[in-house]
């Protein structure tokens, strides 16, 4: 095996805004990751596990800011590397080697993951993503504008089961309205049956304050447990839920790189109209969707304009996300000494993934310190800057010995651990 294969791309030919954005994404997904591990059900609206107005307000304005958003950020970010990665193999001219490796490198991507879901939590996202990467590779080729009409049509298809919803309430509360007409007494089953639903689906549920006992009692019960919950073993290999919404992110991603903004966020005549433009607009439909979701989740929505529009509100702040930050990176020159510390967390994106949710584990878990719902949603904002500081400083050391972190050396040598450039 060469050398040449196993060391890591150069300073020089990084883009070093990439780095700062995977650094967000991280640091930001952790918001999120940190109430999986330390609530019963942090995403149901009733289940607030504390109810005091701090909580409350403190719940909403993350899950505005931040649910999905840093997801999405990353997953863009993986479309970008993906292309990046077959570019630099082209370059290198293998031919035919370079879809072996590719393949290879997304196998242990996959296999990374799996260890990741079963030994640390079940919420990884890497399997998905190395499925995703196996995808994306016919569309490399495509010409963008036609990578558009895929987007497209990947929209539609998700579009179309928010549409059927909002009829279906809309046919709902009608079906009820005309039941409610009918007196009492001379309503049929069926009619009562349509006015029951209709309330039923109303019901305001009160905040569950109830303690749970920490889940993984011992590490040995954990794996028995993740072991239930986690699917790929019955064939599940990604999510069902996300896969379409992950492509879109990341041929996304693909678009934006091949236009070099990430190099140049001038590439785009009106790069910062169109950012702040989308920045409003998105902010608008997740406060309107999140508000609604947190406060007023019993009432549904039964318009079909606002329906649609509450299909991709993760999706459209997370692309916000990456074209604000990044235009402000590049921009703004003097700020990239300050933001190096995030930068490094972008270039071992992989390690402090996986870092974050083995330190969530020990400090919530029951083979850890226990800490399982004993934190209001306010509280946990010290837990997750803490948490940062952490990964900072302990980032910082490594790479002033190291090129890479540790689970991105251990996932390049297995790339390359039998590839053979003169064969």
């Amino acid at each position: 095996m060469s050398d040449t294969f196993l060391k890591p791309t150069g300073h020089t030919d990084r883009i070093a805004s990439l780095d700062f954005l995977r650094g967000i994404a991280i640091l930001g997904i952790l918001f999120i990751n940190i109430e999986n591990f330390a609530y019963p059900d942090s995403w149901s609206p009733y289940k607030f596990g504390f109810d005091e107005s701090i909580d409350r307000s403190t719940r909403f304005w993350v899950y505005f800011l931040t649910q999905g958003k840093f997801y999405n950020m990353f997953a863009l970010l993986f479309g970008v590397g993906f292309y990046m990665f077959l570019e630099r193999l082209e370059k290198k001219s293998l031919g035919l080697s370079a879809m072996d490796i590719y393949a290879r490198r997304l196998l242990w991507l996959f296999i990374i993951g799996i260890a990741h879901a079963y030994l640390v939590w079940s919420g990884d996202v890497l399997y998905h993503y190395a499925i995703c990467g196996l995808i994306l590779f016919p569309f490399r080729s495509i010409r963008s504008r036609y990578l558009f009409v895929v987007i497209g049509l990947l929209v539609f298809l998700l579009l179309i089961p928010s549409y059927d919803k909002a009829v279906r309430y809309q046919t709902w509360q009608q079906e009820a309205i005309s039941a409610g007409v009918v007196a009492s007494d001379q309503r049929t089953d069926e009619e009562n049956k349509r006015i029951e639903r209709w309330e039923k689906k109303l019901q305001q549920l009160p905040p569950d304050k109830a303690y749970h006992e920490p889940p993984k009692a011992t590490y040995w019960v954990g794996l028995q447990e993740t072991y239930e919950h986690t699917s790929v073993h019955k064939g599940m290999l990604y999510y069902r839920g996300l896969l379409f919404r992950s492509l879109i992110a990341m041929l996304l991603g693909i678009i934006f790189y091949r236009s070099g903004i990430f190099s140049n966020y001038r590439n785009w005549k009106y790069y910062w109209p169109i950012s702040i433009l989308l920045l409003i607009l998105a902010l608008i439909i997740n406060y309107d969707w999140y508000w609604h979701w947190s406060y007023d989740y019993f009432n549904p929505v039964t318009s079909v304009g606002r329906g649609l529009l509450h299909t991709f509100p993760k999706e459209t702040l997370g692309i916000a996300y990456i074209l604000l930050f990044n235009g402000l990176y590049q921009k703004f020159n003097l700020l990239r000494k300050t933001t190096g510390s995030i930068s490094n967390i972008g270039r071992t994106a992989l390690s402090n993934y996986i870092f974050q949710n083995i330190i969530l584990g020990l400090i919530f878990y029951g083979y850890g310190f226990g800490q399982f719902n004993q934190w209001s949603r306010f509280e946990l904002i010290g837990f997750v800057i803490a948490i940062w500081c952490v990964q900072i400083i302990l980032t910082s050391l490594w790479l002033r010995n190291h090129e890479q972190g540790p689970l991105e050396k251990l996932w390049r040598r297995l790339t390359y651990s039998s590839f053979k450039p003169n064969q």
